[in-house]
């Protein structure tokens, strides 16, 4: 059967092991902030772990991975003093990851901890559980369509012949096991008696009418002991129970609101949206390709609205109307992404997504006012991502004030008698995506022997590696950002990724190296432009190593040991995602690119304290 409906309810992961008696230590001592073991476990337990280059032990790992997590901290406390927190990025883009956390609080408390399943659907549930029901269906794309099937059928056209008119629905056969349909089409089709049909179904894909041809006892009832039987009966009643707790939440704490957005910012909006997605379906290779809005988008919509725009009250609550520029960073954050480009269809996607943001600014708002903002797993994730937010926004400063002079230049060019260093050349295999599902899956298939030259064609974003199987040819390492810096310290055949990268998510295999080298004599002119980004790039690695250092030292850093080899954690090459309640999903914890080269630089500058 090609066309039946199910509808899935992702309601979230569990995020935690059971509790350690360790787990309230301290590991880490960052000035004023902390890594204890528990956020330690859930930050390495959570996060891929194909990025532990060169390492032989457990230990290692751990060590290179909490280095990494230190030095997050350390630029986030610097970032306040900068008085990053007070970013445009700060101010706008990181509210909507905040109120993701408050929603599913909110959901916690009002329909979570509400949904309890009644004497009667746990009954019902076992009775179904031990047979299958056979069914034959007609379906439509259209309600006209499938009414004039069912007027025969109540007209007393037998469904045989009716059915056998049709080639096409010689496929449409299914049998129905319990908790595979959403709940009512299932009520629906065992109420039925043999040889009777259903009224008409409403589906996302379109309409049916299900007729009942017989009962079957399902295999797996009999094979399962009781353990597995429990298990999986629990998890459909469950699933179920959360999903009308959820309705009867909703459906109350909806009724009766009316929220009006400003009409000609609308248009103005979509108009913008039609434009920038058009132009993208030009480019694109093929049609019916999924078009996705990005950060750059943004930033070109702001500057079009200008400043009083986006200044101006767009979602038209009552209490604390939300401005234009506010609901852009939001629409931003959950992305974006269409297949046609048509106006009308466009316009009607974005009604949909106000709507979905009026009633998640709505739930925020109550969570609040509930004061779920003080819950302890919403402050502890927020401040985990709150620190990876800042350590970004302080690295984007540091680049800032790396300049190379042309006196820099000339001085390193003659100092190498007039000649060039050729820095250490690399060459890899990548995948690069803008989509971390894309990357769930890469990883899932490396786990399962496919190499990445094998997976890269289907996969990578990068066009001009893709008839290589991912191959770049040998680079040097001052080249492509983190990549570089991070190849430069691998072992041919280590696997390094997920990176974060300004172009998407990058996995990578170092394939061979070559050592730095002296090139020949070349006129200054020919290769000043080469020799600035090398002095660049040296300076910036420097630069970040000598400043995590200080920080290390300003803030005074203090790590224990003998804690850290006691942990115990698990290493999973996966990607793990938090499903929240009310919509929405985001990585579970965020991804920290591996930095660990300080290190070594403050234990040197502690030695040589007085």
């Amino acid at each position: 059967m090609t066309k039946i409906f199910k509808i899935l309810f992702l309601l979230g992961v569990s995020l935690f092991n059971a509790q350690d008696n360790n787990d309230d230590k301290v590991l880490a001592k960052i000035g004023d902030k902390q890594i204890t073991v528990e956020e330690f476990k859930i930050r390495y337990e959570l996060t891929p772990q194909i990025n532990r280059v060169g390492m032989k032990d457990a230990l290692q790992k751990k060590e290179f991975f909490l280095h990494s997590l230190i030095a997050e901290k350390l630029w986030s406390l610097e970032a306040e003093s900068f008085n990053l927190d007070t970013s445009e990025v700060m101010r706008y883009s990181f509210p909507a990851l905040e109120k993701m956390y408050l929603r599913d609080a909110l959901y916690n408390k009002e329909v979570k901890s509400k949904a309890n399943p009644e004497k009667a659907d746990i009954e019902k549930s076992i009775a179904r559980m031990q047979y299958d029901v056979l069914v034959r269906f007609f379906y439509t794309q259209t309600k006209d369509s499938i009414e004039l099937i069912y007027d025969d059928l109540l007209a007393g056209v037998q469904f045989d012949s009716l059915f056998a008119s049709d080639p096409s629905n010689v496929e449409n056969y299914y049998r129905v096991e319990f908790g595979q349909m959403e709940e009512l089409t299932e009520d629906s089709i065992y109420s039925l008696t043999v040889g009777e049909f259903t009224s008409p179904i409403k589906s996302p894909a379109g309409w049916y009418i299900f007729y009942l041809d017989g009962f079957q006892p399902n295999s797996d009832f009999a094979t399962l002991n009781d353990v597995s039987r429990n298990s999986k009966l629990r998890k459909v009643i469950d699933q179920r129970t959360l999903s009308k707790s959820n309705n009867e939440y909703y459906n109350s704490f909806f009724r009766n609101l009316n929220v009006k957005t400003d009409s000609a910012l609308f248009w103005s909006f979509a108009d913008k949206v039609s434009t920038i997605l058009n132009s993208r379906a030009s480019e694109a290779e093929t049609d019916g390709v999924k078009l996705m809005l990005n950060q750059k988008d943004l930033q070109a919509m702001e500057e079009s609205f200008g400043y009083d725009s986006l200044n101006m009250p767009f979602i038209k609550f009552e209490d604390r109307p939300v401005i234009l520029k506010k609901f852009l960073h939001d629409f931003f954050f959950e992305g974006f992404n269409a297949t046609f480009t048509a106006p009308h269809i466009i316009s009607a996607q974005l009604q949909s997504r106000v709507k979905y943001f009026i009633e998640r600014e709505l739930l925020s708002r109550e969570s609040v006012k509930q004061g779920l903002q003080n819950d302890p797993e919403v402050i502890q994730f927020l401040n985990i991502w709150r620190d990876n937010y800042m350590g970004t926004l302080y690295k984007r400063e540091l680049l800032k004030g790396i300049i190379v002079s042309d006196n820099e230049v000339i001085e390193y060019y003659n100092a190498n008698n007039n000649s060039t260093i050729v820095p250490k050349m690399v060459n890899i295999v990548e995948i690069l995506s803008d989509s971390l599902e894309v990357i769930e899956k890469v990883l899932h298939q490396l786990d399962d022997g496919k190499a990445l030259s094998e997976l890269a064609p289907l996969y990578t974003k990068r066009i001009w590696t893709r008839d290589k199987g991912g191959e770049f040819g040998f680079f040097p390492v001052t080249a492509y950002g983190e990549i570089g810096r991070l190849a430069a310290e691998m072992e041919i055949g280590d696997l390094m990724g997920p990176v974060e990268t300004p172009d998407g998510y990058s996995i990578f295999r170092l394939i061979d190296k070559e050592e730095e080298r002296q090139s020949d004599v070349k006129p200054f002119d020919e290769i000043k432009d080469e020799l600035k980004t090398q002095i660049r790039v040296q300076k910036l690695r420097n630069y970040f190593i000598d400043k995590t250092a200080e920080l290390a030292a300003k803030y005074n850093v203090t790590i224990d040991s003998n804690l850290l080899s006691s942990i115990k954690v698990k290493d999973l090459s996966m990607f793990v995602y938090r499903y929240f309640g009310f919509g929405g999903r985001l990585p579970a914890v965020p991804v920290t690119n591996p930095f660990v080269e300080w290190i070594d630089k403050w234990k040197q500058n502690r030695k040589e304290l007085p």
